[in-house]
């Protein structure tokens, strides 16, 4: 049986997340310095940033419905970070391979997450 996490950055769900958003930063940094994309990378960067701050949050409230709520959010965000980062994919083709990549690492997050709730809801019935 394996040992519960002491800290939130043992989780694996938040180590992947915590990748994407770094994976995220470097991305928009490379952006063209037009307003557009601007605002696209602005609300990327929230969004990655968001899983694995809900994560660490939900975490401190490690308690049933509450850590479950934080997850929800997080996973909400998740897909929200695929959702920008498709933007970009189809109006800037030079990044497809690098976006790709972030994608994948995201999908990760989104799976873990998801099997995580699915976990925590089979607990409370």
């Amino acid at each position: 049986m394996s040992e519960s996490p002491k800290n939130y950055k043992e989780l694996k769900f938040w180590q992947t997340a915590f990748e994407t958003t770094i994976l995220v930063v470097g991305l928009v940094r490379k952006l063209p310095r037009e307003k557009v994309f601007w605002i696209v990378g602005d609300q990327l960067i929230r969004a990655a940033s968001s899983i694995g701050a809900n994560i660490a949050e939900g975490f401190g409230r490690y308690k049933g419905k509450e850590f479950e709520r934080f997850l929800q959010i997080a996973l909400g965000s998740a897909n929200e970070v695929e959702y920008w980062l498709l933007i970009l994919k189809r109006i800037l083709p030079r990044f497809d391979q690098e976006i790709s990549e972030i994608i994948e690492k995201n999908n990760q997050t989104i799976r873990m997450l998801a099997s995580s709730l699915k976990t925590l809801r089979k607990r409370r019935t």
